[in-house]
């Protein structure tokens, strides 16, 4: 006996051993597929969207870079004054803007430095650029430092000499008191100048190849609410000059970078978009040469979510950097988290990496970043505090990702397939692959497979898609069968009926059950016999409820998987049953208490009775729902609301014609009792509520001294 109790303890220590350090796929997993290295201090994570009823659910994956190279100032250069506040790149070459010390560092392909720019001539005149916070190098060389201290933009060769500067344009539209401190400039290919001056709501602003002004660009507009156009129209209405001097005006958010993209397309950052939530949205606008916004991200959230990783976000996340290589990914830089997002064209994320808050004094970790750029597929980020340049390399599975993306989002989905099968094997958490699989398989005819693959990558439109293929062939390979079988049906169910008519049959002998199996055809007569005589039943009627309640948990958690979003981490059962059964309970109770003080002569028996023989309807309702969810596509669920709503319709219905009944009211009257009853209900809750905080202080009081007396 002691050998088998030891060997039982060794099984089960070797369990828990072994249990916790298994790698899973599963979402939410805190190991997934992530990789630490001495390279990478810290992991790589992504978000899965459409899992749940939360935006996106942060999942841990392999790492798309990491960190190839990290560059101290003063390997370049760099004095006691260096502050490196912006990077540009041209031709394989890296500028450094050292805004601290008015100088410019060019790094060679290798990043080893071999010229620097300062002291820039125009006219014979040394210009000083000390303060500087934006770079930019356009097609042809030319450098265009954001001289943000004196109010210009430097326009200069990499010899020094400056070709031109850009100043604040003298125009009407210029705003009297408009302050002019460029801090990000842009040029796209046509040579159109795109200026974000510090403090500026107004957008950037925009200059022709001949520096002409042409007005602003990409300004931020403030949201309207209901509350504020309400409260707008009443201080209108109703305040005095004195109120309104005192009122403060809502202005936009201003633009922290700006660059140009694929095709001269113009993308924009707004840092932070709300000064009351942490998490934010919005954050990243996309116009097209005739200035409109084509991604729509006013709604999305493009840095972290409120889950996960981010969990109780202690502050807010700004995305102050962005860039943009030649295919439309785009590399955004958060300021705050030291982070970095990487998105497709598509808004698709595929990969977040970097970090540190702190001193960041680990390698590919940042203190203060204030700069991320592009160099062919090597990603480089400035930070201003720590002094130094981190470049980060894309790795061989961060390649395989790209290039699998970038086939898809380029229709070539027969050829991305054998790379998304890859990503999949080498990585189980990319929701990418499993959609990415999913739809070739649906381009190739496979909609069976492609339908297990959407459904492990939560894409509903591809599943949608496959599935309404595959009920089609199925209904036209058993249509014969199928019809058969349903004239077979409603042929045997006529024969039944016309049998029982003539020979007068009684399936049912009971009074309680003719009673509850007539309710939904004949409510008037049912409910009246309730009352009168007595044949309503509360077993049949709490069976009801419960049934209520199983067919809407099973809603909530087995539907189809079009139509469902289910979390199990977050579901509540609890919630469920009180908003059920609890609701029911409560309603009753309410309902009896106030027709009692005004004249209503129905039972509380009476009225539990009636309230659970009209849920009938809904639960036919529900458990139609339940079939259809898994037959119905997307474009059909809208059959399937309505007829919900019809029965939920005729329930009520069914309940006013009983309470009707059982307490001999009027409508008028039924009305006034029903509004009566509804302020019970919140009455009770609101009571239940006091009780439940006392009984809650009573047990820390009565814990409290327990502790006292024991110590």
């Amino acid at each position: 006996m002691r050998s088998k109790i030891l060997r039982l303890f060794a099984a089960v220590f070797a369990a828990a051993m072994i249990i916790p350090a298994a790698v899973t796929s599963a979402i939410g997993s805190d190991e997934g597929a992530s990789v630490s290295s001495p390279e990478i201090p810290y992991k790589s994570y992504t978000y899965w969207k459409d899992v749940n009823t939360s935006d996106k659910v942060a999942v841990y994956s392999k790492p798309m870079y990491s960190c190839k190279k990290s560059i101290i100032s003063a390997d370049i250069g760099g004095n006691a004054q260096t502050s490196l506040s912006d990077i540009s790149t041209f031709g394989g070459d890296t500028y450094i803007l050292d805004g601290g010390a008015g100088k410019i560092y060019i790094l060679n392909k290798s990043y080893v430095k071999y010229k620097t720019v300062e002291n820039v001539k125009y006219k014979g005149e040394t210009l000083d650029f000390t303060g500087a916070q934006g770079l930019y190098t356009d097609k042809n060389g030319l450098i265009y430092i954001a001289d943000t201290e004196n109010e210009r933009v430097i326009v200069t060769d990499t010899s020094g000499n400056v070709r031109e500067l850009i100043l604040l344009p003298d125009s009407p539209l210029i705003p009297t008191k408009f302050e002019y401190k460029p801090v990000k400039v842009t040029v796209d290919d046509n040579g159109y100048a795109y200026i974000v001056s510090q403090g500026s709501y107004y957008g950037a602003i925009l200059y022709s190849p001949e520096r002409e002004f042409l007005g602003f660009f990409g300004a931020n507009t403030v949201k309207g609410t209901v509350k504020t156009i309400l409260t707008n129209i009443y201080n209108r209405l109703f305040s005095n000059d004195t109120k309104r001097a005192a009122d403060t005006i809502s202005l936009p958010y201003t633009l922290t970078d700006i660059t140009v993209g694929p095709d001269n397309f113009i993308y924009t950052a707004t840092g932070i978009t709300s000064e009351k939530e942490k998490i934010q949205t919005g954050q990243i606008c996309v116009y097209n040469p005739g200035g409109k916004d084509v991604l729509g991200a006013s709604g999305s959230n493009f840095a972290d979510a409120d889950v996960g990783v981010l969990k109780n976000v202690v502050q807010t996340q700004d995305l102050s950097s962005l860039a943009v290589d030649s295919e439309g990914y785009m590399y955004i830089l958060d300021a705050t988290y030291g982070r970095i997002f990487v998105y497709d064209r598509d808004e698709n994320i595929l990969s977040v990496f970097g970090g540190s808050m702190g001193a960041a004094d680990q390698r590919a970790t940042f203190y203060a970043p204030s700069a991320i750029e592009i160099n062919g597929t090597d990603i480089i980020v400035t930070d201003s505090q720590k002094n130094n340049i981190t470049v980060f390399e894309i790795t061989e599975y961060g390649r395989l990702v790209k290039q699998a993306d970038s086939l898809a989002l380029n229709g070539d989905l027969t050829a991305a397939l054998p790379l998304w099968r890859e990503v999949n094997r080498l990585d189980g958490n990319n929701q990418l692959a499993y959609r990415g699989i999913a739809k070739a398989l649906y381009d190739m005819g496979e909609n069976r497979e492609a339908m297990k693959y959407a459904y492990n990558g939560y894409d509903r439109e591809t599943y949608g898609k496959a599935f309404k293929i595959v009920r089609n062939e199925w209904i036209e390979g058993h249509f014969a069968l199928t019809a058969v079988c349903i004239a077979l049906f409603a042929a045997a169910v006529t024969a039944f009926a016309v049998i029982k008519k003539k020979k007068n049959l009684m399936l049912i002998k009971s009074a309680e059950l003719k009673t509850l199996s007539s309710c939904l055809a004949h409510p008037v007569d049912s409910f009246r016999e309730v009352k009168e005589k007595n044949t309503g039943s509360v077993t049949a009627a709490g069976i009801l409820l419960v049934i209520f309640y199983i067919v809407t948990v099973l809603n909530d958690i087995s539907g189809g998987f079009i139509f469902t979003v289910f979390d199990s981490g977050s579901y509540n059962s609890l919630y469920v049953l009180l908003s059920t059964v609890g609701l029911v309970l409560l309603f009753t109770v309410s309902n009896w208490l106030i027709c009692t003080l005004f004249g209503g002569i129905g039972k509380l028996k009476e009225i539990f009775i009636v309230t659970c023989y009209s849920l009938i309807p809904i639960i036919i309702g529900l458990a139609a729902k339940l079939v259809l969810t898994h037959l119905l596509i997307e474009e059909e669920g809208a059959f399937m609301g309505i007829m919900v709503y019809a029965f939920i319709l005729y329930a009520a219905f069914m309940l006013i014609i009983g309470l009707m009944r059982i307490h001999d009211y009027e409508f008028g009257r039924f009305i006034g009792t029903t509004v009566l009853t509804l302020c019970a209900m919140l009455v009770i809750i609101f009571i239940l509520f006091l009780v439940f905080m006392l009984v809650q202080q009573v047990y820390g009081w009565v814990i409290t001294v327990y502790s006292e007396l024991k110590y």
